[in-house]
């Protein structure tokens, strides 16, 4: 049963590939074969839904955090977009900082020694770390805006590991991109044309209905050119 905002879990599309004929399959492999269709229209089709935000906690003197696949902050981490700070009193925008800087700076000191700390203004993405400089006096809190890779649905956490991030409008294209992999993979190569062409079909769509976000954003000036 989809999802209160009608969304496939990860079950109804394995169900639905079984009712379409594919019952020879094992379970899991079908979930392989619906993540992989997953992961493809995800990469096709790059929106909004892979920004994402995450709170990130600063004892004082901490300066970093371990980012995805090594640590917990940010799940699946892509690329930084912005780093503000929440706590009263202390609230504001961080300021990204340069490779120079950073290894000029900052990479061969010491940033335990209380010495450095103070009120956080910078934030650097180095070697898997988020380094928010310099190292707070005391706790706070922050909010990072950043985006994420897609992660396979599982049955881990029931109702939320097992949904795509993409919005349901994607889902018959989820369906279809795993009946490809389906077809393909029992040598159904007519079918499988078939599949590639209704997927392609639903790209082309999309392409179509691709608009701006923000409609009151200014356009920019541009020069008078008219007399040359």
């Amino acid at each position: 049963m989809p999802s209160p905002n009608g969304q496939n879990y990860l079950a109804d599309y394995v169900a639905e590939l079984q009712a379409l004929g594919f019952d020879a399959f094992q379970p899991a492999e079908l979930e392989t074969y619906v993540n992989r269709g997953y992961m493809y229209v995800a990469r096709k089709s790059r929106w909004y839904w892979e920004t994402t935000t995450d709170t990130l906690t600063l004892a004082p003197g901490a300066y970093n955090a371990q980012l995805w696949p090594l640590g917990t902050e940010l799940p699946y981490f892509k690329s930084l977009d912005r780093v503000y700070i929440t706590t009263y009193n202390f609230a504001g925008k961080l300021e990204p900082m340069s490779d120079e800087e950073f290894a000029r700076n900052w990479l061969n000191i010491d940033l335990s020694q209380p010495a450095v700390r103070g009120t956080p203004s910078r934030y650097k993405v180095w070697n898997q770390f988020l380094y928010i400089l310099s190292p707070p006096q005391t706790s706070l809190d922050f909010i990072i805006h950043y985006h994420r890779r897609i992660a396979p649905m599982t049955h881990a956490v029931p109702g939320v590991s097992d949904l795509p991030i993409t919005p349901p409008h994607l889902d018959e294209a989820i369906l279809l991109a795993a009946k490809l992999r389906c077809h393909t993979r029992a040598q159904e190569l007519t079918l499988a044309n078939q599949a590639s062409a209704e997927l392609a079909d639903v790209f082309d769509d999309m392409r179509d209905d691709d608009a701006e976000v923000e409609h009151e954003v200014q356009e920019r000036a541009h020069p008078d050119d008219q007399w040359l």
